[in-house]
């Protein structure tokens, strides 16, 4: 466990020095140019707690900031996102969860279309309720992949569809799918 917390820990600071001292903005030919964006994403959210227990499905949201670095055609980028998933009812118990990750992503930019893998971090704290009492059951982390294309309409303005999984640190499997409306700045 202190290894993918010291891992998630690395991915974040990377991520961060990233943004921080990423390069100016585009050359005199407009080939290599830096953009930060706002994302916000919502979709569908598959969630399996292991332990005899069945897949359920749910609604879930998250806000993503990052940076896309692009070489030509070539996109390689990262990011930090934090959401909530409605993880679906187990015995009468409603199960929710708050995420947080960090990832780097690549890609490759074709006309206005922009396919593109990511990989990295992903934490979870999962909550439990029913009518008369609510407490967290449990926190895991894990690695956290993902696959999508972004379209963009205009220069600033784009909607992405992606599929984000995430493998955690027990037998708990998260799948997400996902339509977002970002803004480059």
């Amino acid at each position: 466990m202190k290894n993918k917390k010291f891992i998630g820990f690395f991915i974040f600071i990377a991520l961060v020095a990233f943004i921080a001292l990423k390069p100016g903005k585009a050359n005199a030919y407009g080939l290599n140019y830096s953009k930060f964006y706002v994302a916000v994403n919502g979709g569908l959210s598959s969630t399996s707690l292991g332990g005899g227990l069945s897949s359920k499905s749910g609604g879930t949201y998250n806000f993503t900031l990052g940076d896309n670095y692009h070489i030509n055609n070539i996109v390689i980028g990262g990011g930090a996102l934090l959401g909530y998933a409605d993880n679906g009812s187990y015995s009468g118990f409603n199960v929710n969860s708050v995420y947080y990750g960090a990832f780097v992503k690549g890609g490759y930019d074709y006309e206005n279309f922009t396919p593109f893998v990511k990989v990295g971090y992903i934490g979870y704290s999962y909550s439990t309720s029913n009518n008369t009492v609510s407490y967290s059951i449990s926190s895991e982390g894990g690695v956290l992949y993902g696959i999508g294309v972004k379209y963009s309409f205009t220069r600033n303005w784009g909607v992405t569809a992606q599929y984000m999984g995430a493998s955690l640190s027990s037998s708990y499997r998260e799948n997400n799918y996902l339509i977002g409306v970002d803004y480059s700045f």
